[in-house]
């Protein structure tokens, strides 16, 4: 995992899938947001990859690339699934207020924008984001790019769909 910046108290922080396979040990554990990017060629792994992440303790998810509405799905069942165990396993009817929140975004930009600045816990302090890049053509420059631009003031602009602009 590589910090590209921080942007406000945020520190970001890439991680790329196909780089490295024992990725999730490397996600930390508390106060933190994940923006992932996964396109058509990773739907296999968002399964597993998200549960993953689920473990992790994550404060929110916020999802991009070509399967971000599926990522999200994803997120929300693996959620759902685990309020049935718990409320199943003690008998007490599961506070989604405690769940991470989840969105998708078909404009790249604005999606890690949002993951970025607003993103946030109700219950505590979120200061790490970690992109975490399922692709094999990799984000990570424009990722960078994007990290510099919302520190000089830059806002997302209004334009539906914006698709990721890869390293290669």
């Amino acid at each position: 995992m590589e910090q590209i910046g921080t942007i406000d108290n945020r520190e970001i922080l890439y991680l790329s899938t196909q780089s490295n396979p024992v990725w999730s040990n490397l996600l930390p554990t508390e106060k933190w947001v994940v923006f992932t990017i996964a396109d058509n060629e990773n739907k296999e792994i968002l399964d597993e990859s998200t549960v993953r992440i689920l473990d992790k303790n994550v404060a929110y998810t916020c999802s991009a690339g070509e399967l971000a509405g599926l990522t999200e799905q994803y997120f929300d069942e693996e959620i759902c699934w685990r309020a049935v165990q718990y409320e199943e396993r003690t008998g007490k009817k599961y506070d989604y207020e405690q769940s991470p929140m989840t969105t998708m975004h078909q404009n790249f930009s604005q999606g890690f924008w949002f993951a970025a600045v607003l993103a946030y816990d109700g219950h505590q302090e979120v200061n790490k984001v970690v992109c975490v890049d399922f692709t094999t053509r990799r984000v990570k420059k424009r990722l960078t790019e994007l990290v510099k631009e919302i520190n000089s003031g830059w806002l997302p602009d209004d334009a539906e769909i914006e698709p990721a602009q890869y390293d290669n």
